[in-house]
C-alpha cells in the first residue's frame, strides 16, 4: 500500500470539502484519516523507528561524513520538508544534535519548530521552542564565512517565538535583532521567498500594533519601530514575484493589508486564492479556516 498517496488523496478531498463551504461539518471526520496515514508515513506516535529507518545508515557525527554524505543528508532533509514529513526530518537530523555544521543545524532547528507546532500539548510546545531556539544559536555561532541564509532566517524566527513565551515587552525588545536577521539572511540570499515574507509580517506587526503596544515600544525604545501596510505589502508582493503562490499565508497577508487600506474588491481576491491553495500544512489549515470565517463574514460564495 502507498502511504503517501494515501496521505495525499486524503489532503486533496479534505481541501475539497473546504472549498465547498463545508469545513466544520467535515473536518473532524477526515483528520482522523490523515492523522492515521501521517503516522504511517513520518513518524508521529509510535512511528520514530519506521521515520529513522528511511535515512538509513548514517554517522551520528558530521564530522565523521564526508562533504558528499553531508550533501546526500541536506538533499534529504530538504525533499521530506517540502513534502512536510515533519517527523521524518527530524528523525534524519536529530543524530546531528551535536555537531557544528550550521546548514545541519538550522533544518534540525527548523524541523523541531514544526514539530512544536503540531503538536497540542502546550508544555511541549514550549521545550521544543526553546530547544529548537539553542539549536539554532549554535548554528548561528558556526556559520561558515560567506554566511548561512537559512541560520539567520529561522534564528529571526525562532526569536520571535521565544519573544511571544517571554511577553509582549520582550517581544518587542527582540523585535530589531529578528529584523536585522532577516536582513542578513536576504543579502545573503534574495531569492528565498519566505524570507521576503517574514519581513513583510514584521511590517505587518508594527503596521498594525495596538495603541497600548505602542506605548510599551515608546517606553523601550528612544525610536521604536514603526512601519506602514505599504512598506508590509512590497514585501510580500515581493515574495510573490519570486515564487507564485508559494505559501497560502503570504496570499492571507496580502488580504488583510488590502481590507485594512478599504481595497475590499482586491482583498476579496487575495482571500479566495489563498483559500483555492491545498492544504499541506499546519498553516495552510489555519488559513483555510481564517479564510473561510472571513469570506463568510464579507457575503462571499465560498460553496
Amino acid at each position: 500500500m502507498n502511504f503517501r498517496h494515501s496521505l495525499r488523496t486524503a489532503l486533496r478531498h479534505f481541501s475539497l470539502f473546504v472549498q465547498r463551504g463545508q469545513l466544520q461539518q467535515k473536518i473532524r471526520r477526515f483528520l482522523p484519516y490523515i492523522a492515521r496515514h501521517r503516522r504511517l508515513v513520518v513518524g508521529g506516535t509510535g512511528g520514530s523507528a519506521f521515520a529513522a529507518s528511511m535515512w538509513g545508515s548514517r554517522n551520528e557525527d558530521a564530522a565523521k561524513d564526508s562533504d558528499k554524505d553531508i550533501a546526500e543528508i541536506i538533499k534529504r532533509a530538504d525533499v521530506f520538508y517540502e513534502q512536510y514529513l515533519i517527523d521524518n526530518v527530524y528523525a534524519g537530523l536529530i543524530r546531528y544534535e551535536n555537531s557544528n555544521n550550521s546548514e545541519l543545524l538550522w533544518r534540525l532547528a527548523r524541523a523541531t519548530c514544526e514539530k512544536a507546532k503540531l503538536t497540542q500539548d502546550k508544555a511541549k510546545k514550549k521545550e521544543l521552542i526553546f530547544k529548537a531556539f539553542e539549536v539554532i544559536e549554535k548554528a548561528i555561532a558556526n556559520e561558515p564565512a560567506e554566511g548561512s541564509f537559512g541560520a539567520h532566517k529561522w534564528y529571526a524566527i525562532l526569536l520571535d517565538y521565544v519573544g511571544e513565551y517571554e511577553g509582549t515587552k520582550s517581544r518587542i525588545r527582540r523585535s530589531y535583532d529578528v529584523r536585522k536577521h532577516l536582513e542578513r539572511a536576504l543579502e545573503i540570499n534574495q531569492k528565498d521567498p519566505t524570507t521576503w515574507h517574514i519581513l513583510g509580517v514584521w511590517h505587518f506587526a508594527f503596521a498594525d500594533l495596538p495603541t497600548y503596544q505602542r506605548y510599551i515600544a515608546s517606553a523601550i525604545f528612544d525610536t521604536p519601530p514603526t512601519s506602514t501596510y505599504d512598506d508590509a505589502l512590497y514585501y510580500f508582493e515581493k515574495a510573490e514575484t519570486i515564487q507564485p503562490d508559494f505559501y497560502s499565508k503570504n496570499l492571507w497577508y496580502m488580504a488583510e493589508v488590502m481590507q485594512r487600506k478599504g481595497e475590499l474588491d482586491k482583498a476579496l481576491i487575495m482571500y479566495k486564492r489563498a483559500f483555492s491553495l491545498p492544504i499541506v500544512s499546519i498553516d495552510d489549515k489555519e488559513v483555510h479556516e481564517k479564510c473561510f470565517k472571513m469570506l463568510q463574514k464579507l457575503g462571499a460564495d465560498v460553496a
